[in-house]
């Protein structure tokens, strides 16, 4: 039985990027595969433009940024054990 079940939220700002085309190649690396399997599709250039186009909707001095959230969630045992 678990026991002092907490939950916390953390919400803060995701960085990808300090341009757009660094945030375009992590997001590519990351999300679409460039070298995927034999016959995979390749990624095209719409979804580039439509990628793009999000990534300068997100671009602050700073970077692009993203929001993000998370919930951390810690328990104990109830019979003290680890």
């Amino acid at each position: 039985m678990l026991a002092s079940i907490e939950f916390a939220e953390v919400h803060a700002p995701a960085f990808y990027g300090a341009d757009i085309e660094a945030a375009q190649e992590a997001i590519v690396a990351l999300f679409l595969a460039k070298n995927g399997p034999a016959g995979a599709n390749p990624v095209s250039d719409e979804t580039l433009r439509l990628l793009r186009d999000l990534l300068e909707a997100h671009l602050t001095t700073d970077g692009v940024f993203f929001d993000s959230r998370a919930w951390i969630v810690t328990a104990r045992r109830s019979d003290g054990r680890k």
